[in-house]
């Protein structure tokens, strides 16, 4: 039981510090809504709002009023995106050095059964190898120790969407978008597939 305690203080203390990191720029609103979506999407697992609000720690509120302040901050028109994308290089930019590997893989996202989504792509499933319905995924992690690589961009992208550039030029800019940001430190990793 006290390593238990011992090992959920540690989780808790690492979790403020990263929340705290990348939410400094954010308003005190913003940065509860960064908590309490974060916490709530790890502890439901699933990306469902409801969900998220029965599984928030703080019950000191009723169930309606937390699922209703984060539908509202979701349908909120305000570059809270735009913030936290531009706070988290912080916490890895850091740790990158000159050799440090910056592995880049291009991945898929299969909606198979999706019918309706905003400009759906056929990809193929890496599972299955089949041609689906889905999202290409520009994948690139910081490899800093050998078995925890840090995502450091992953970038969904369709070459459905109007004035969309194409595959090789999606992939480039993301290459170029964490060079610039390392300052071209790290060494390009690719498999033979590029």
């Amino acid at each position: 039981m006290l390593k238990r305690k011992a090992l959920m203080e540690s989780i808790s203390s690492n979790l403020h510090n990263f929340l705290k990191k990348t939410g400094n720029n954010l308003s005190v609103p913003d940065k509860k809504f960064l908590r309490d979506s974060f916490i709530g999407l790890l502890r439901c697992g699933k990306p469902i709002v409801c969900q998220m609000a029965r599984h928030l720690p703080n019950q000191r509120t009723k169930f309606l009023s937390r699922l209703d302040r984060l539908e509202a901050h979701l349908v909120k028109d305000s570059d809270f995106d735009d913030k936290v994308e531009a706070a988290l290089p912080q916490v890895w930019l850091g740790f990158i050095q000159d050799d440090t590997p910056i592995i880049l893989d291009l991945s898929d996202i299969a909606k198979p059964l999706a019918k309706k989504m905003d400009y759906l792509a056929t990809v193929r499933d890496g599972s299955t190898g089949k041609l689906v319905n889905g999202y290409w995924l520009v994948e690139l992690y910081a490899s800093l120790s050998r078995n925890n690589p840090v995502p450091v961009l992953l970038e969904p992208f369709s070459h459905e969407e109007p004035y969309s550039p194409g595959q090789n030029p999606v992939v480039l800019a993301a290459v170029h978008k964490i060079f610039k940001l390392t300052d071209k430190r790290g060494v390009l990793v690719v498999d033979r597939g590029f």
